[in-house]
């Protein structure tokens, strides 16, 4: 989302862009056929649009790695193309507080959080909100708790009975729901793609809105697939050079006056760690900590009696309990994705997983009858979602490690805090009664994190000692060294990440362009000096 929108901006703007993409172009062929076929087969880890090997995950420093499976998203576009497509802002109060749990815990003895508040004012930020939905423009209504929610929203399609039921009850329990915002243009035969990539173009992201139109508007902009970057070293003109693999297995170098990082809260630190030399090996003490992931908290809420749920699914949201008192929660939403066997069966695949058993063909097999009996029980239910905000702790990080076969791989160490899974806990007891006397049921396990939500490893802050990039974007001590997505984020916000990280994106390709003009300038006198 943040390198696409980066990249056509400074393109249009008439810059010379290179853009290295890791990914090359998504395939899908369709839903294997037979059963062998489909044991066999890696469901939509075949398709080349999801990072090619499973995250190395453990609870702390001195715990054994496992295999998790991980949402991150490649190819031009990135995980925007497998998104769900929910384009909220943050609320004001993520800006301005700075959460910790001694505000709601009392005599809070467990560890504290690093400093969370936004060094950007709310209010400075908008100007960014407001063009990134101009670029995404999504469809939804305005939040009516939100006096700031000013959003340009495209009108979204009609709901299905049931679902006006759903709000007609959340309304009668004081709660005010709005349509969710969504980049989905809601084209003939949307199915809203929720996980996958859109065949169709209607979901919004940022290389479809963003740099492919810049790129047909014969802007200078080279985009290379299949390119994986190793290393940034400076120049002695000040400038930069960026090593790189092509796909073709040669290693190549790009020189650039600046560098503009958007490969995710897991692979930029990592990749930053590797450029250690650029601070004579002494990179900046929190790069690649305080990673945050929202829990991934979904539940299924029954069907009003006698209606069924039918047409668009990613269609409601409600704020009420964004935060409670002081406590830091989220907003509730539709989930879009319909209870089906292959969803429960991936519930189960991650609950054994996590448990550190391995899940082969065999795995498979018996998945496949829990996978049936577990559908019976959530049929006929709609799907809802809260990125609920998790609180950056200075010892979850990422790094890299090599793994028996000598490749280097994501490694991450994070554990749910006790006053997280509290948090939890208290917003599901607030779902119970935000939809009574609907049924609710949450399938997964308080704390589990969201792996598709990865932030907070490059920091921004005032000062280079509690972050990594300064307001704008740029890297401490390394100017024309950018960063725009969503590992600057100082807290996790209680919503979906794209369009913060859209509209991060938007103010780093300001500053860089007010970079250039500036250069432009200087040079101009010295020349007229001179």
């Amino acid at each position: 989302m943040g390198g696409s929108i980066v990249a056509s901006r400074c393109g249009d703007a008439g810059l010379k862009v290179l853009v290295l993409e890791k990914g090359g172009v998504p395939r899908w062929d369709g839903r294997k056929k037979g059963l062998l076929a489909r044991l066999r087969s890696n469901g939509d880890e075949d398709t080349g649009e999801r990072w090619p090997t499973p995250l190395l995950l453990r609870s702390h420093e001195n715990a054994t790695y496992r295999e998790a499976a991980n949402g991150l998203g490649i190819g031009p576009g990135g995980s925007g193309r497998i998104y769900g497509a929910a384009l909220g802002r943050a609320a004001r109060i993520d800006f301005e507080q700075d959460f910790q749990p001694a505000q709601w815990v009392k005599n809070y003895s467990g560890d504290a959080p690093l400093p969370n508040s936004w060094p950007i004012a709310y209010d400075d930020f908008l100007a960014a909100y407001r063009e990134a939905e101009r670029i995404l423009s999504p469809a939804g209504t305005r939040d009516p708790l939100d006096p700031d929610d000013d959003a340009a929203l495209a009108a979204p399609p009609p709901i299905s009975a049931a679902h006006k039921s759903v709000v007609a009850q959340l309304e009668r329990n004081g709660r005010h729901p709005f349509r969710m915002h969504v980049g989905i243009a809601y084209k003939p035969g949307c199915t809203e793609c929720q996980g996958s990539s859109c065949p169709r173009g209607c979901k919004a992201h940022g290389f479809n809105r963003a740099l492919q139109p810049a790129i047909s508007r014969q802007a200078d902009i080279a985009l290379e697939i299949e390119a994986s970057a190793h290393s940034i070293d400076r120049t002695p003109d000040g400038g930069w050079t960026v090593r790189y693999e092509s796909g073709d297995g040669e290693v190549r170098e790009a020189a650039a006056t600046s560098v503009v990082l958007a490969a995710g809260a897991l692979n930029t630190p990592r990749l930053l760690e590797r450029s250690a030399h650029l601070w004579n090996g002494a990179a900046p003490q929190l790069l690649g900590r305080g990673l945050m992931f929202h829990a991934a908290e979904i539940f299924a809420v029954s069907a009003p009696e006698g209606t069924v749920f039918s047409g668009p699914r990613k269609v409601i949201a409600f704020r009420d309990h964004y935060c409670d008192g002081d406590m830091p929660l989220a907003e509730c939403q539709s989930l879009g994705l319909v209870s089906n066997p292959a969803l429960v069966r991936a519930f189960l695949r991650n609950a054994a997983q996590r448990a550190g058993l391995p899940v082969g063909a065999f795995g498979k097999i018996v998945l496949r009858p829990a996978g049936e009996i577990g559908f019976r029980l959530y049929e006929g239910s709609e799907m809802f979602t809260a990125a609920i905000q998790d609180l950056p702790y200075a010892e979850s990080r990422v790094t890299s490690v090599r793994d028996d076969e000598g490749r280097e791989r994501i490694a991450v160490t994070y554990r749910a805090h006790r006053e997280f899974v509290e948090r939890i806990e208290r917003f599901r007891n607030l779902m119970r009664e935000a939809f009574a006397p609907l049924k609710v049921r949450f399938p997964t396990v308080a704390g589990e994190p969201n792996l598709g939500h990865p932030m907070g490893t490059c920091r921004m802050g005032s000062s280079p000692d509690l972050s990594v990039v300064d307001p704008s974007g740029q890297v401490w001590q390394q100017p024309g060294l950018f960063v725009a997505d969503a590992s600057v984020f100082p807290s996790s916000l209680g919503i979906n990440p794209a369009l913060t990280v859209a509209a991060h994106s938007i103010r780093v390709a300001d500053a860089l362009l007010a970079q250039f003009a500036s250069q432009g300038a200087q040079a101009s006198l010295d020349a007229q000096s001179g």
